[in-house]
């Protein structure tokens, strides 16, 4: 009994021992875990790496570890460390766990989005299908609700798409080393610029000195860290000993060159300016480079400016900016030079170059009409891609073309740089280690590349696929002239199956006027094919029944590919019956808000319209289908309607009789999705649309035809601005009635243990926060403007007995109270106790409308706001139930704009009292004031859009102008209108 006593102790022993080496061992994988995770969060991914490689050695399947890492080799520099990613990630995809929560050690699943990371780890390890099948996989899993950048992942998959068609026609390269005097093996070089007789060079040299390589929007790079900046010259045909000039410039933090004049005396940087990049210039006098100096405000605002390039001339700088008012996030502008010197205002280039995305690095070359660029918008391979565009003799850019794999990759490709002669570029490799011919090159130095066209197309393709030929001349010129396959596919607006049978594809001479090509498509895939030679084309699509497409087409004589898509939309003829004027609809490509051939057509129309109607006035509204955020839509749908706008201003029509609106996704005429939840393209194209809308108008043979939505379609919403979203964990969300004794214990033990960290020292309350939603009880732990200190306060929790803990925005909190409230009132019909005083705001506007335009509503009423607007209310109804109910009737009268208002909070904008006057006209030239003989005292003042305003009277109350307006209106102005007088002060 002694002995079996003894043996017990020593297991008691043992097992005391192993308990304190696994709770040891525990204890050192969360220390080490929240280490990796909070580089990780920092995007700090070649520190949390090792550390990461360092726990899945201890706990190889953890899908969670193993997604991490996948996720830092996607980022750190090198394509052949990203294709590193591929096995961790396959291995991540065998656990994904629906609930998974981010930052908990003890989680051991991956995320969904693991799936969309594997596809981009096929991308990278060029196994296209792969990539596209694990893509399309994660669009599977998905609804659009859970998708914040589904857009981004549709372009992904174009974008694979893309690489897969491109790297089938590869261009080969002859390397030229610029000599080791410059590559020393020590230094990487980046960023360089030289000269346009290319004896001058300046480029960055440092320990770490690359632009990040990765594929994913808005990811700083947080392996940039300042580096010396450097000049060289070329003498007698040898580059001389680089100079550091990063003193002589006088720059303390991160700069770096981006262009240079034609002689090597002006030197373009950028720099960071707290967050803020701004565009700088130094000039080379007397051997001595001088401190950099601020570009004008035309060129540098408090948005990022990013890169400039300058015109051989030195009198036009292209630069790029993601200031308000483009098309998407940094766009390339141009600003011309003053005879003073100066830089003058910023010219946006146009829709054609800039796109809802990033465009970048523009460089224009001698000519100064040839511009590379890098874009993530146009036909690209993955990431940033470069593109070139040729200034046309109107002045309008055409197609920006690829140019092509392996300058192209399938990461980003920056700083691509053609010179005079229009046979070399000058670039880094940003670790990309492009396989240029046998140089294998590998590395981030300054190289002389010259690309070579691929064989001719006698090898490349098969002419028995062309499509024949009408004309057996032009066959037999194209035989003979084709270096270039031109290949799309064409699809029909009204969703037919088949193109119609006497469909013709044109390819005219732009230059000769002569029509080289004649082809028909295949009729029943849509697709087409034709041999071209290069120069400056018209391709033109006709057939029955659908408006003439026309699309405008440039190959340069060095153009290195051998295949050009281009895809197009027929749109069909409508015909109105009878005399009378017919406003349409504009539609939109997916994720696109440039216009369309046809578009301008029907905008070209609205314009003459309006032009011989001065009193008609539109309200002009953009539209998205489902896919996409809410944030993205309702910026895409208002960049639609600008696009239309701006069209109409370009032909003359006067800004102000227009209303923009962006509604993004959240009037859909169409359904987004089938019954079965699989995408309906169909319903989907006819909700990307802008809307006409008639204001106003005296004219009575004016309608707006509306889009006509088949039966069975019927609907029964790199800016760099840094997250303001504060964080939260979320503990306990459940019925009140069902929480626990258990639950109580637990809350009260981690409140204890929460006081005592140091997140908590400045609260002076308890750390939990309760939160009652109807029948609902939510609590949660803090409030952190960083998620990496809501990390470490979540693995706290998940240690006091809190496992299924989360963190969370706390604007997802609020959409969580807000569906649990909704939930509540589906299911009891409960109508809350609501006193408030709502009122519903059907339109505003910047001139007044008669009140009978409202034909099917009584009772609206007009109110003018402080800001100049006049907005139109109807009634006032007690609670938000109530209010509600109104409103879905307002909207089927076809109001679908409108929303409520709380009364209170509107009173507030209504100008009560204060200084009015009657704007009786604009006009772009002046008139003698004789011309108003029968009113006396009219002023006349320039407005801020260069028109002469011509305004009367001053009235204290906006019921005293109005009573005078009736008065002037009689007399003739009838579109005069209220405004507020301090708006001419």
């Amino acid at each position: 009994m002694k002995r079996l006593s003894v043996l017990v102790k020593i297991i008691i022993c043992i097992s005391i021992f192993f308990d304190f080496a696994i709770s040891g061992s525990a204890q050192n994988f969360k220390k080490r875990f929240i280490d990796a995770e909070y580089y990780f969060l920092f995007d700090e991914f070649s520190d949390a790496l090792p550390i990461y490689l360092g726990l899945i050695k201890s706990d190889p399947d953890n899908a969670n570890i193993n997604y991490r890492i996948g996720i830092c080799y996607l980022h750190v520099p090198g394509i052949k460390e990203n294709q590193k990613a591929l096995p961790y990630l396959q291995k991540a995809v065998t656990n994904i766990n629906p609930k998974y929560k981010e930052g908990s050690y003890r989680e051991r699943g991956a995320p969904k989005d693991a799936l969309f990371y594997l596809g981009n780890a096929y991308r990278n390890n060029m196994d296209f299908d792969k990539a596209l099948e694990t893509y399309k996989e994660y669009r599977d899993i998905l609804s659009t609700r859970d998708v914040f950048y589904i857009d981004y992942l549709d372009r992904e998959i174009q974008c694979t798409q893309n690489a897969k068609e491109l790297v089938k026609l590869p261009l080969k390269f002859v390397t030229e080393n610029l000599e080791q005097v410059i590559n020393y093996p020590i230094e990487v070089k980046n960023y360089p610029v030289i000269s346009n007789d290319e004896n001058v060079l300046v480029f960055t040299s440092g320990d770490i000195n690359i632009s990040s390589s990765g594929i994913y929007l808005n990811v700083i790079n947080i392996d940039y860290k300042k580096n010396n900046i450097f000049f060289s010259k070329k003498i007698e045909g040898k580059w001389i000993e680089p100079v550091n000039i990063t003193k002589q410039i006088g720059t303390s933090s991160m700069a770096v060159p981006v262009s240079i004049n034609a002689n090597g005396t002006e030197l373009y940087l950028v720099r960071d300016d707290n967050d803020n990049g701004n565009i700088y210039v130094s000039t080379y006098k007397d051997n001595q480079w001088s401190p950099m100096k601020l570009l004008n405000k035309n060129i540098n605002t408090k948005y990022w400016e990013s890169h400039a390039t300058i015109t051989v001339d030195g009198k036009t700088l292209y630069f790029t900016s993601d200031r308000k008012g483009g098309y998407g996030g940094l766009d390339i502008y141009c600003s011309y030079r003053d005879e003073n010197g100066e830089w003058g205002p910023a010219i946006n280039v146009g829709p054609t170059i800039n796109t809802m995305y990033d465009e970048e690095t523009p460089f224009i070359l001698n000519n100064s009409k040839t511009m590379y660029f890098s874009s993530q918008g146009h036909y690209c391979m993955g990431g940033f891609d470069i593109f070139r565009s040729t200034l046309l003799a109107n002045n309008t850019w055409s197609s920006p073309l690829n140019v092509g794999y392996p300058i192209n990759t399938v990461d980003n490709d920056f700083f691509y740089i053609e010179k005079a002669n229009d046979e070399y570029a000058f670039f880094p490799l940003n670790y990309n280690e492009r396989e240029m011919g046998s140089s294998g090159i590998a590395s981030n130095n300054i190289f002389k590349i010259g690309a070579s066209m691929p064989k001719g197309l006698e090898t490349q393709i098969d002419t028995n696929k062309i499509a024949e030929n009408i004309t057996e001349d032009h066959e037999t010129k194209a035989k003979a002239e084709a270096k270039i396959l031109l290949k799309g596919t064409i699809t029909l607006q009204d969703q037919k199956n088949e193109l119609p049978h006497d469909f013709l594809i044109s390819v005219i001479d732009i230059l000769k006027d002569d029509t080289l090509v004649k082809t028909k498509p295949n009729f029943d895939l849509g697709t087409y094919l034709a041999q071209i030679k290069l120069g400056n084309f018209k391709i033109e699509y006709k057939c029955n029944g659908y408006n003439i497409h026309y699309e405008n087409l440039y190959i340069p004589e060095d153009y290195p590919r051998t295949e050009v898509a281009v895809n197009v939309e027929m749109i069909p003829l409508e015909v109105s019956k009878g005399e009378y004027f017919v406003i349409r609809s504009i539609f939109f490509d997916y994720g696109k808000y440039a216009l369309r051939r046809e578009s301008e057509v029907d905008l070209q129309r609205l314009a003459d319209l309006m032009q011989k109607n001065p009193s008609l006035y539109v309200e002009v509204i953009g539209h998205t289908d489902a896919l996409g955020s809410d944030m993205f839509n309702q910026k895409l749908s208002e960049n639609r309607s600008k696009a239309s706008i701006d069209y109409l201003v370009s032909r003359g029509i006067d800004q102000n009789r227009f209303v923009s609106k962006g509604m993004g996704k959240t009037n859909f005429i169409a359904i987004n999705q089938n019954p079965d939840g699989s995408d309906n393209p169909e319903g989907r194209q006819l909700n990307r649309r802008v809307e006409i809308k008639i204001l106003n108008t005296t004219a009575e043979n004016i309608i707006v035809e509306d889009i006509k939505v088949p039966e069975t379609l019927r609907f029964s919403s790199i800016g760099r601005q840094r997250p303001t979203d504060k964080y939260t964990i979320l503990l306990i969300q459940q019925k009140e009635k069902s929480v626990s004794t258990d639950d109580v214990s637990r809350l009260i033990n981690l409140t204890t243990k929460l006081k005592s960290n140091e997140l908590f020292a400045s609260v002076t309350g308890s750390p939990i926060n309760e939160a009652k939603v109807n029948d609902m009880i939510m609590f949660t732990a803090g409030e952190f403007a960083n998620k990496s200190d809501a990390m470490k306060i979540l693995n706290i929790v998940v240690d006091e007995n809190f496992p299924d803990a989360t963190i969370e925005s706390m604007n997802q909190i609020g959409k969580i109270k807000k569906e649990i409230n909704i939930t509540y009132q589906n299911q009891t019909g409960t109508i809350d106790d609501d006193k408030t005083i709502y009122t519903i705001q059907l339109i505003a506007l910047t001139k007044p409308v008669e009140l009978s335009s409202f034909k099917n509503i009584k009772g609206v009423k007009e109110n003018l706001c402080k800001d100049g607007f006049y907005r139109y209310t109807y009634g006032e109804f007690k609670g938000i139930n109530n209010a509600r109910k109104e409103i879905q009737q307002i909207i089927e009268l076809g109001y679908p704009s409108t929303f409520l208002v709380k009364l209170d909070n509107f009173n507030q904008k209504v100008e009560q009292k204060g200084e009015f006057t009657i704007q009786l006209e604009s006009l772009s030239e002046p008139v003698n004031l004789s011309y108003y003989k029968n009113l006396k005292g009219v002023k006349e003042l320039i407005g801020n859009d260069g028109n002469y305003k011509y305004i009367y009277g001053k009235y204290t109350t906006v019921d005293d102008a109005r009573k005078e307006l009736k008065k002037i209106q009689k007399l003739g102005y009838k579109n005069a209108f209220i405004v507020n007088a301090d708006k001419y002060k």
